[in-house]
C-alpha cells in the first residue's frame, strides 16, 4: 500500500504495484466514479508480468480515503492527479510515465492533459471516458442540478447505475453490488463539474498534444462512446480511438478483456519503441 499525501494535506489510501525487476514504464491509474482503485488488481497484475509498474489510489470519497461518499471539489481532484504522478516520478527518476484514466477518471485525465503541463508524461489512456453520458439528463433535470451545485453543492443522491450496464459478464455485478468499499452516490456540485469537464475536453480535444488512447465499448448504456469518438477524431494524429463491439462500460472487466488489455499494452510498447 502506498500513503499519498495531497496539496492540501489529504492523507488518500494509495496502492503500488511494481514488478521485481524495475518497470520499463509506469502507470497512474484513475479509478471510476463510486468505486476503488482496489478493483484494478488484475489490471495491474496484468501489466506486472509485463514489466509495467502501476500507481493509483482511491479518490476522494472513495474507497478507503476520507471524504463525502461521492462529493470532491473537481480542482482538489486535479491536484491529487499531480501528487501521485510526482510520487511516481520520485520513485523511478528516469522511467517513461503513462496516465490513465477510467470513466469519470477518464474525465479527470482528459482535463488534465488539456489543461496541465505534461511534460512528465509519455502518453494518456481514457478507458470509457465520461465526456457525455449515454443517457443525458434532460433539461429540467440539468436545470434543477444546477441550481442545487450552487445552493448545496454538497448534497448528494444515488447515481442510478444499474449493475447490469458494467459488464456481459454477470459476476463483475455481482461483485460490485457485493463490495463493502463501493457507493453509488454523487453531489450536485460534482456532477456539475464532470460534465462542464467533459464538454471542455471535447471543445479542446483539438489542441491535444500528448498521444492518447481512447478505448469505449458500443453497447456501453454509462458513458457516450459517440462523445469519445468525437473527442478522439478531434485529437486528429495524437489520438487513437478503438471501439469494442458489444462491450458494455467496464472493457477491462468484460468478456474478452484480455483482448482489450493486450491491445492497451501493444498501443504502450510501440510508443516506447
Amino acid at each position: 500500500m502506498l500513503k499519498l499525501i495531497a496539496g492540501d494535506g489529504t492523507e488518500l489510501h494509495g496502492y503500488s504495484w511494481i514488478p521485481e525487476n524495475e518497470p520499463k514504464a509506469v502507470i497512474c491509474l484513475i479509478h471510476g466514479l463510486g468505486e476503488h482503485a482496489g478493483r484494478y488488481q488484475w489490471v495491474a497484475d496484468f501489466f506486472n508480468e509485463n514489466q509495467f509498474g502501476v500507481y493509483s489510489y482511491d479518490q476522494r470519497g472513495h474507497g478507503r480515503s476520507p471524504g463525502k461518499r461521492g462529493h470532491a471539489r473537481y480542482e482538489n481532484l486535479l491536484e491529487d492527479i499531480e501528487s501521485l504522478l510526482m510520487v511516481a516520478r520520485v520513485n523511478h527518476l528516469d522511467t517513461p510515465i503513462y496516465l490513465y484514466g477510467h470513466s469519470w477518471g477518464g474525465n479527470l485525465v482528459s482535463h488534465f492533459i488539456l489543461n496541465r503541463p505534461t511534460n512528465e508524461l509519455q502518453a494518456a489512456v481514457l478507458t470509457s471516458p465520461w465526456l457525455k453520458l449515454s443517457r443525458e439528463p434532460n433539461g429540467m433535470q440539468l436545470k434543477m442540478a444546477k441550481l442545487m451545485a450552487k445552493l448545496y453543492p454538497s448534497f448528494t443522491q444515488s447515481n442510478g447505475l444499474d449493475i447490469a450496464d458494467l459488464s456481459r459478464d454477470s459476476e463483475v455485478g455481482k461483485a460490485y453490488k457485493a463490495d463493502p468499499l463501493v457507493h453509488d452516490q454523487i453531489s450536485a456540485g460534482l456532477f456539475i463539474e464532470v460534465q462542464r469537464a467533459g464538454s471542455q475536453s471535447i471543445e479542446l480535444a483539438k489542441h491535444l498534444k500528448l498521444p492518447t488512447l481512447v478505448v469505449h465499448g458500443s453497447n456501453d448504456k454509462i458513458t457516450s462512446a459517440a462523445a469519445s469518438q468525437e473527442f478522439a477524431e478531434a485529437g486528429n494524429s495524437n489520438s487513437n480511438y478503438h471501439q469494442w463491439p458489444e462491450m458494455r462500460h467496464e472493457t477491462h472487466n468484460e468478456i474478452g478483456k484480455e483482448e482489450v488489455l493486450n491491445y492497451t499494452l501493444n498501443w504502450m510498447n510501440d510508443l516506447l519503441a
